[in-house]
């Protein structure tokens, strides 16, 4: 797929150190009681109170069930996935179906004491849940920071916040050996994401924008106003893109790759001003895997830091495996 798409865009051209990206905070605090185990303010900004601490944890989204994994937690049901990684002690747990697509008589028949939601994707079925007496945490976890916070929370709701604490300082080890080697320069940038439908262009707020900010380059977009419910993404300006003039292009995709080429080739085909653009006159095209840069990578983070590095400075990061 990414050759297809890289040279659909490329040859319809021719024919024509280190931060988290952002603070973030720590939303788990001590209870409000001495008789709870933990209270915490999740991304929708509801307070959840947990009584005790959970036993029956049910995962909507596949993306956080390397977290709890990392801290030793166990689950009893999760939603279904055909793409990311799955612990092994994770694989045969009871599913209530895919993560757009929840089955939630299955999920209130685990009879979970507390389930893991998705802010974006599950925040309808909180009324539901919450008239269930089923305690629900909604996450959201984009950059690196929220990541890194999001493993502490872990931690705590299964009652070893040391570990969730360990593990996201062994992130941060694994991201300093990556930017430790970056050649002290800046690179202009732009990351543009494509569905057979639209073209959009990515924030710092997004995975593929916070990597490229922790590498030292300098996101052209950045400054733009966000489209309305997407904070992420702006609209896609190819006068924009040619004031800018970005030395390099990433691509991030969903969809159908044959959909998506003909996309791009509609799109370059019809404005001839990219075969001015330095990225394109170059050759400095690269396409993101969606495992990384559209899923929330979790403790792969470091992956996703050492994969764009290693696209733009291949020289420096030759003998890295």
């Amino acid at each position: 797929m990414k050759k297809i798409l890289k040279a659909a865009l490329v040859s319809a051209l021719c024919l024509t150190i280190f931060s988290g990206c952002g603070p973030a905070a720590d939303t788990a605090k001590p209870a409000a009681n001495d008789k709870a185990f933990l209270t915490v303010v999740d991304d929708t900004g509801r307070t959840v109170v947990l009584e005790k601490r959970p036993e029956r944890v049910v995962s909507l989204a596949t993306s956080y069930l390397n977290m709890i994994d990392a801290v030793g937690g166990k689950i009893v049901g999760r939603a279904s996935s055909k793409i990311g990684e799955m612990p092994e002690a994770m694989k045969n747990v009871p599913e209530v179906g895919f993560v757009y697509n929840i089955n939630m008589e299955s999920l209130i028949g685990l009879k979970p004491d507390l389930v893991i939601a998705n802010k974006n994707q599950h925040e309808k079925f909180l009324p539901l849940l919450e008239s269930n007496k089923i305690p629900v945490i909604a996450i959201n976890p984009k950059t690196y920071d929220e990541v890194k916070e999001k493993l502490v929370l872990m931690g705590k709701i299964y009652g070893v916040p040391e570990k969730g604490e360990a593990v996201a300082a062994k992130l941060d080890q694994q991201v300093k050996a990556v930017t430790d080697k970056l050649p002290r320069e800046e690179k202009r940038v732009v990351i543009m994401h494509a569905t057979p439908s639209s073209v959009t262009v990515e924030l710092d707020n997004s995975i593929a924008g916070c990597i490229a900010k922790m590498l030292g380059f300098k996101n052209v977009a950045v400054g733009a106003t966000p489209i309305k419910g997407k904070p992420e993404k702006t609209p896609y300006s190819m006068e924009a893109l040619v004031e800018k003039n970005p030395e390099i292009i990433f691509i991030t995709f969903m969809g159908d790759s044959e959909e998506i080429e003909n996309r791009l080739r509609a799109d370059v085909k019809s404005n001839p001003a990219w075969a001015a653009l330095e990225a394109v006159r170059n050759d400095k095209v690269y396409l993101l895997p969606e495992r990384l840069f559209l899923l929330n990578p979790g403790l792969n983070y470091p992956d996703a830091v050492k994969y764009m590095a290693k696209t733009v400075y291949p020289e420096v990061y030759k003998d890295d495996k």
